[in-house]
């Protein structure tokens, strides 16, 4: 039992320490409802910054897309220069190749456009060189006559048959091989189109009559009739003109990049088990076939 001088002084102790606790409460209570207002605002400027940050993004995506589809763009282009740049390379060094290789008595015939490319005539060069035949034939006619009627003149007893089924053109390849002097050795033939039949089908393609005289053929240089004759228009080549062939004679269809001469390759291939063929890149395609030696 508290005496009375006791309970006196604990109660007012009690008062003492209640009186200095209420400050306390109020600022404690004041600090809760400044962290709440705090924490609420936070709360805001954080919903607001995802919104502007948000609204940021979209407006900087259409522009960002722009300009990712603009550098995929220059990308793209500067990879299609390279590679142009490096095929023009290759006409470029085999043209170098060809007119080291001739003396020519008038300008050369351009080798651009529809003429053949300098790859394959390149190839065409090393091919007479290597098999020195006694007759080069070409189906069509044009700049490739000039530098066909060039190689051939090396060999002394060589000469060339250009097959061509347009007659005008045929007079301004003639012109050109007047120019150059080689009508001795070139000899740009008529030989207008007739149908000729395979199976069920009939092809435009030049006249029979002008292959009779056409025999141990070493080079045969397919580039002609043009696609515009009808499908598949250089087929009948290897059919008609292979039995006319020698043993080691080369077969070089140009413009095989094309998806016709592609198909008329691989008939061929199909359809005559005893050659081969090899593939070769070139600006046009490349496709040459040998007889097989086993």
């Amino acid at each position: 039992m508290l005496d009375g001088v006791n309970a006196a002084w604990l109660t007012a102790a009690v008062g003492v320490s209640a009186a200095a606790a209420v400050p306390v409460l109020i600022v404690l209570r004041r600090a809760r409802r400044w962290a709440s207002i705090v924490t609420r605002r936070l709360i805001g400027l954080d919903e607001r910054l995802a919104s502007v940050t948000t609204a940021v993004g979209d407006g900087l995506r259409p522009r960002l897309d722009k300009l990712s589809g603009e550098v995929s763009a220059v990308s793209t282009g500067l990879a299609d220069l390279e590679r142009t740049s490096a095929a023009r390379y290759d006409q470029l060094e085999a043209y170098i190749d060809l007119r080291s290789l001739v003396r020519p008595r008038a300008p050369m015939p351009p080798l651009r456009g529809w003429a053949a490319s300098p790859d394959v005539l390149r190839h065409l060069t090393e091919a007479v060189a290597r098999r020195r035949p006694k007759l080069i034939v070409e189906c069509g006619s044009g700049s490739s006559s000039v530098w066909l009627g060039y190689f051939a003149e090396q060999l002394a007893s060589a000469r060339v048959v250009c097959l061509e089924h347009d007659e005008r053109y045929g007079e301004l390849s003639r012109e050109l091989i007047r120019a150059h002097g080689l009508d001795g050795v070139v000899e740009i033939r008529s030989a207008p189109l007739a149908d000729w039949t395979s199976g069920d089908r009939a092809y435009p393609w030049y006249s029979v009559e002008a292959l009779e005289d056409l025999a141990d053929i070493g080079v045969l240089f397919v580039d002609g009739p043009p696609a515009a004759t009808g499908p598949q228009a250089r087929y009948p080549a290897v059919p008609l003109l292979l039995p006319r062939c020698a043993a080691d004679a080369v077969i070089v269809l140009d413009d095989s990049r094309r998806a016709e001469e592609t198909a008329v390759s691989d008939r061929w291939l199909a359809e005559h088990p005893e050659i081969e063929r090899t593939v070769l890149p070139f600006e046009k395609g490349a496709h040459v076939f040998t007889r097989r030696t086993t």
